[in-house]
Formats: C-alpha cells, structure tokens, sequence
C-alpha cells in the first residue's frame, strides 16, 4: 500500500485524536470510561494506518493486537453512565492487555508474515473474544433498556459505537486473516461511524458552557486540519517550480520557512469564520476580548461579592422588624383599628419581604444542580404558581411535553415565574399570555404577551439591577431585581435571555439554553 491510500483513514484518526484531547481537556461530566473508549479507538486507527504502510507493517503487526483493549473501554463507559464502579471493565482490560502481549512477543502465535493465515493461538483468542463482545453488547443494550432520557441515549451510542467498532476491529481483523478482505483500508466507514457515534455520547454527556467549549473546539480543530492541509498540500506541489530545487534540505527549509506565516493567515481565517458561526466564539482575539471584559467586571464582581457577604446580615435585620410589624398589626386588629389602615400595614410589609426575596436571590444566588429535564412540566410548575397570584390571567401553553433541557429545575421555575409573573401583570388580566417552545440545536423557551410591551426608554437598561416600570405607585410595584436575577440565571446555565418587541404590540422574552 502507498501513503495515499493509507491517508483514506486519516479522517477517523484525527477526529478519534482531537476529540479525545480535548475533552480530556475540556470535558467536566465525560467519564474516564468515554475517555478511554475515544483513546482506544485512536491507538486502533493508528495501528491500521501503520498496517497499510509497508515501512511500518511489521511494528504493527505486534501492537494491533491491544485494539482488544476496546471491550474494556466500552465497559467502563457503560459503568460510568451507570454510575457504578468500572472494577468490572478491568476483566476486559486485562483480556485485552494479554491478548495485546501475546501479539507483542509472539506475532506468529496469531497470524502468518503480513497478518495473513491464523496462527496456533489464533482460533483459540478469536473465540472467547468474539463471546466476550456478545456479552459486552448485549449487556449495554440491556443498560440501555433501563436507562431513561440523557443517560438512555448516551448508553444507546455507545451501543451503537460498539457494534461499528467490532466491525472495524475484530470483524476486519478475522476476514484479513482468513484471506477474505485483505485491505483494511474497508473498515474507513465502520471506523469512521464509530468515531462519530462516540463524539455525540461524549458532547451529549456534557452540560452548561462546557457542552458550547467541547463542540466549538472541535469545529475550530477541523477548520484548522482542513485549512493546514490546504497549505501544505498548495506548498509541496509548489516545490518543484522553486530553485535551487526540491531536494530534502531545500524541502525542509521551504516548509520551515512558510509554516510561521501559514499559521498566522490560518489562525485569522479560524478566527473570522468562528465569528460569524458562534455566538459566543472562543478564537484567539475573542478570548483576548473576554479578558479584558473580565478585568473590567474584577471590581464590580469584587463589590457583588461584597454584596452578598452583607446581604445575609441585611436580611436578617430587616426581616425580625417585619415580624414584629406584622405582630402588631394582627394585635391592633383585634382591637378594632381601621381595616384600611391594616391593609396599608400588610402591603408594606409584603412588599419589604418581597424586595428582601428578591435581594437575597440576587447576592447570594444558590449553586445550580444541572439536570435533564422535561420542560414542560417545569412550564406548568411555573404557570401554577403564577396562577395562585394572579388567578384571572389569561396564560396558554405551547410547550410539548417531552421537550428536553439541561437546567436546575428550582432555578428555571425562578425565571418562568417571574416572566410569565411579568407578563400577566402587564395584560392586567385583559389581554393573553403565551408560553411556547422552539426546539432545534438549542431549546428557546418564549413568554410573550400582547400587553403595552416594555417602555422605550427601558429598554436598554431592562436587565440591569434596580430598573422597573412598575413604581411604588403601582398595584404591584416591582423592586427592579426580578430580571437582573432571571439573566443571571440563564447565563450560569450557558444560555441565553433577551427581550425583543412582540409582532402586533407586547412584550417577548426569549430563553435560550442547552438541549437535553
């Protein structure tokens, strides 16, 4: 075989390599187990290439054989999604690491020169192999049966991801051996669709921001290949046509001498394109960006922090006054004070400890607890307790059940309640409030209404902490908090809350998070 024919493979390669880097990198929920099966399937990739390179054809005649260290790798990562210890995976670490030594030290106990004509342990290792992946497969569908949402469809993957894998691996190994395919160059598609089946299990199992740095990366990573072989493929054809001629130490120079510009120009281009296909782009100049926002936010973050360190305090001594306040009123009641005057009392107080709520949500925000979750229930939590306050409103829902998301759910009924809240104090009860869904690479979750719609000259400071419409003067005047929370909420998801105007009048608040 010829480099070039070997180079069908490389796609697999360096997809398995690039994604097993970085989310070792960058991956907080992706088990070792997910881990080891993207890192066994780069070292199985590796040793194909160097099977169809004649150079390279007797070292991998000795390593090909660890690629049975896959069955424990596909164990451990049905045990991590599991959430079970992976003490059972090291009985196929262990098959697969002696199988891996007998190849190892004695090549020709396994198959004859060129890995053609079994060997005398070849039948033998074959067999208990080929019964081990029976079991390992039908054990993770069985898992899979079990498992429901996002942990069903990772274990589906990785079902999926196996059987490719034992097509490529031990199914393309045997044919080779036996003389009925010779050319594993064949198991590209097998190798290729299990590469890929494991990506979306590993991108799937992570949440929040690092879902968004994971699939980034990896489409900076490609665009990056792609523009690099680009280059040197233009450089090397070039080479012929520039004196004093193509010999290796002039090759050499030439490639040194273009890869510092090569890189650059590539990085631009990366970087450009990551612009205008990511809304939150992590480029070179982007995170220089972000830096500089971050150093900028250092003191305001500083006094947050402040902040909530004396929030606590605050609502602690605001709070004991209310109770006696609202004691007294309920003493002055049975003394036959005026029920108006009593009312006046109540509301005050009530809207002190709203505003103590609201303040306490803002400084000292709880820690999120990232599940999957069906987002039409956490709707109808939402519309229920705003329907408690405000029984009259008039709110549909257009939110199928099934829809998916990955939020905390306590947090997420905090961000509805207040903007369907919102929205059905802005129809006063006169006019329609509507909950829907738009499901695509991300879930947008949309409260609109068709009330007066948010004042112009709010809207640019709508989000920011202590700005209402709605006045003391107001039959349910707002602190000015409610939003400032609801963005800082979403965003800790690594999502998304804006306001646009609605079509026809009202107002439109769009939620934008991470599918389940």
């Amino acid at each position: 075989m010829t480099a070039a024919a070997a180079l069908i493979l490389y796609p697999s390669w360096a997809i398995a390599v690039v994604l097993t880097a970085t989310a070792a990198r960058l991956g907080r929920s992706t088990g070792r187990g997910l881990l080891a099966v993207c890192g066994l399937l780069a070292l199985w990739i590796t040793s194909v290439i160097l099977v169809e390179l004649p150079a390279t054809r007797a070292l991998a005649e000795r390593i090909i054989p660890f690629g049975m260290l896959q069955a424990g790798g596909y164990v451990h990562a049905g045990l991590d999604l599991g959430g079970q210890r992976p003490r059972a995976a090291w009985v196929g670490y262990g098959w697969g690491a002696a199988v891996g030594l007998v190849g190892l030290a004695w090549p020709r106990g396994l198959y004859g020169p060129d890995m053609v004509g079994p060997g005398p342990a070849f039948w033998p290792i074959m067999i208990a192999s080929g019964l081990g992946a029976i079991m390992v497969t039908s054990w993770l569908a069985r898992e899979a049966r079990r498992r429901t949402g996002m942990a069903r469809r990772q274990m589906t993957m990785l079902v999926i991801g196996n059987a490719f894998a034992i097509a490529a691996g031990g199914g393309a190994l045997l044919l080779r051996v036996v003389g009925v395919a010779h050319d594993l160059r064949l198991t590209a598609p097998a190798l290729l669709a299990a590469v890929l089946v494991i990506a979306a299990a590993v991108v799937r199992g992570e949440v929040g921001p690092a879902r968004r740095m994971i699939l980034q990366t990896l489409g900076y990573a490609g665009m990056a290949a792609a523009l690099t072989a680009a280059g040197v493929t233009a450089l090397f054809l070039a080479l012929p046509a520039l004196a004093p001629g193509p010999g290796i130490a002039w090759t050499l120079f030439v490639v040194l001498a273009a890869a510092l510009p090569l890189d650059a120009v590539r990085t631009l281009i990366v970087d450009s394109a990551g612009r205008r296909l990511y809304a939150a782009p992590i480029g070179v100049r982007d995170l220089a960006e972000q830096a500089e926002r971050s150093e900028a936010r250092a003191d305001q973050a500083a006094r947050l922090a402040e902040i909530g360190a004396l929030v606590g305090a605050v609502a602690h001594e605001v709070r004991n006054p209310l109770g006696v306040i609202a004691a007294h009123a309920k003493l002055l009641e049975r003394a036959g004070a005026p029920a108006a005057s009593l009312d006046a009392i109540r509301a005050q107080v009530r809207r002190a400890s709203r505003f103590v709520d609201d303040l306490l949500a803002y400084g000292k925000p709880r820690p999120l607890v990232l599940r999957e979750l069906d987002v039409r229930a956490v709707v109808d939590e939402a519309v229920a307790a705003v329907r408690a306050v405000h029984p009259g409103a008039a709110i549909e829902i257009a939110v199928a059940p099934g829809v998916a998301a990955v939020a905390d759910r306590a947090a997420l009924v905090d961000v509805l309640v207040n903007l369907i809240g919102n929205a059905a104090i802005a129809v006063a009860e006169r006019g329609q409030v509507t909950i829907g869904a738009t499901v695509a690479t991300t879930l947008e979750l949309v409260v609109s209404d068709d009330g007066p719609g948010v004042p112009p000259e709010l809207g640019a400071r709508l989000f920011q902490p202590f700005v209402t419409g709605r006045g003391r003067d107001h039959a349910h005047p707002g602190t000015g908090l409610g939003l400032a929370t609801a963005r800082g909420i979403v965003e800790r998801h690594g999502g998304t809350l804006r306001h646009e105007p609605a079509a026809g009048g009202g107002a439109r608040f769009v939620i934008r998070l991470l599918r389940g």
